[in-house]
């Protein structure tokens, strides 16, 4: 059972764990906060740009002419560019500090006065950007440390798990709430729907509506920040979940003010599923392009997307692209077997071969043409890498899903850096205090060594790792090697 919630200010700080000799590290921070208590509640479509309007006062809310800060237990980030995370200018010699687990004042050099005293850090030619923020994970039961630990490593200070907690994944993730296990802050969805028979198997699978409605109890009982459900036929070898039980589940989740994720591939259960209540989709129309009445239809009820077009396309794009064999975040983050299997040249001759390939570059086509026009629209764009699904490392496929954004969905780099950071905060919880940088936000920061605007690919260009206010001490875990006797 996911443990209860307490609120967003609820870190627990750990102390410092040296890294081994071997060149990889444990962790020295952990928790997560937990759901606020309206996050059932659809963001208004035009609240990021009131965020921005507000943390663009607050950036400027402090001036030269205030007295000296004492700068006792502060650390401060000194003459780097900032990017707020919010889509707004990037403020250049800019200085934040930060008191406990907060950012206590942040801004141009001019407005915020370096402290006297605490910790200095001279970024200068250097960039900090919010902790990533990762709308689309999958976590497998006995690999959920080291999947946080790669998390960590890259900067992906919040995640949201994705339907697919099972054995003992919830626990983990209440250890990890409490600050026992070290991890990003954690939403999850529990365990998702899907048809009886449909994919992925192992999901809930209601027959009838009341079914899906006392499932839906259940994961309310068990304070889930969403619910998920699977509606795709899966290049036609499944069949998906029914109208009749998505309006049900949808319509039991409202009244238990939890909101609604659903996995798409048909325009036409896009709009079915906008009747039944739900604003927040992963992955996006793939079987068609859409109309100008379909687009009227996004910005009227404020739609969000997070399409997961880096996982989309490694289905070819590694058997074509062998090169990102030799990346060491890239192996690092996948399971011994299949990396084993990628590195099988035969393997990747079968997958650029494979008829269902032939079918998801089709689909691939028209949903980087779908999340081009979504963007052009207006409609909301969030990150969600769909990690620890088919080839997605975890840690470095967030990258990969900036990468993509950028370079196949039409987004600029500015853009895409909010969409990984206020965007998706603000579908996980009606007022977040994390995803960009301000006054009062929680200290969950990434300085980075080159220009993510310029490049951004840059983002993996990470000089360090803030969480809650603490340095992190980055590294790559070795994979977990099973107990003696367990066959699994």
């Amino acid at each position: 059972m996911i443990g209860p919630h307490t609120g967003f200010n609820h870190w627990v700080r750990r102390p410092v764990i040296r890294a081994p000799d071997d060149g990889r590290a444990d962790w020295v921070t952990g928790g997560a906060d937990s759901r606020h208590p309206g996050s059932g509640r659809h963001p208004d479509p035009f609240r990021l740009f009131a965020i921005a309007i507000a943390l663009a006062a607050a950036l400027s809310g402090c001036t030269a002419d205030q007295p000296a800060i004492d700068g006792t237990g502060t650390i401060t980030i000194a003459g780097a560019t900032l990017i707020d995370g919010t889509g707004a200018p990037p403020i250049e010699d800019a200085v934040v500090i930060v008191r406990g687990d907060r950012i206590e004042h942040a801004g141009s050099r001019a407005d915020v006065l370096v402290p006297e005293g605490g910790e200095v850090i001279d970024a200068a030619g250097k960039f900090l950007i919010p902790g990533l923020v990762d709308l689309h994970n999958h976590y497998r039961d006995g690999l959920e440390e080291w999947s946080w630990a790669l998390q960590l490593h890259a900067g992906v200070l919040t995640v949201r798990s994705l339907g697919s907690d099972h054995g003992q994944t919830p626990a983990k993730i209440d250890e990890a709430r409490a600050g026992i296990v070290p991890a990003p802050r954690i939403f999850t969805a529990g365990v998702g729907f899907t048809h009886p028979e449909g994919f992925p198997p192992g999901k809930l699978g209601p027959a009838t509506e009341e079914e899906a409605r006392a499932m839906v109890r259940e994961l309310a009982a068990q304070e889930v920040d969403l619910i998920k459900m699977w509606v795709d036929t899966f290049l036609d070898t499944r069949p998906k979940i029914g109208p009749e039980i998505r309006a049900a589940i949808a319509d039991q989740a409202s009244r238990h003010d939890i909101p609604v994720s659903a996995h798409v591939f048909f325009e036409e259960d896009v709009w079915q599923l906008v009747d039944a209540g739900v604003r927040f989709f992963v992955h996006g129309v793939r079987d068609q392009e859409v109309d100008d009445e379909f687009v009227a239809m996004v910005q009227e009820k404020g739609l969000s997307f997070a399409p997961a077009l880096g996982q989309a396309k490694t289905f070819w794009w590694v058997a074509e692209h062998p090169e990102l064999l030799e990346d060491e975040e890239f192996r690092a983050g996948l399971q011994p077997a299949l990396l084993e299997r990628l590195l099988d040249p035969e393997n990747r001759a079968a997958m650029l071969k494979s008829e269902s390939t032939a079918k998801r570059r089709v689909a691939y086509d028209y949903v980087t043409k779908f999340i081009r026009r979504m963007n052009e629209a207006g409609a909301t764009i969030t990150v969600g890498s769909d990690s620890g699904a088919g080839n997605i490392a975890y840690g470095w496929g967030t990258h990969h899903e900036l990468e993509t954004l950028v370079e196949e969905g039409g987004l600029t780099p500015l853009e895409t850096l909010a969409a990984a950071g206020a965007a998706a905060a603000a579908e996980l919880t009606e007022e977040p205090d994390f995803g960009s940088i301000a006054e009062g936000m929680a200290a969950d920061l990434v300085l980075l060594s080159a220009d993510p605007l310029a490049d951004i690919r840059n983002t993996r260009q990470i000089d360090r790792v803030m969480q809650a206010g603490v340095w992190l001490e980055r590294g790559l875990p070795e994979f977990p090697q099973p107990a003696a006797g367990d066959n699994q």
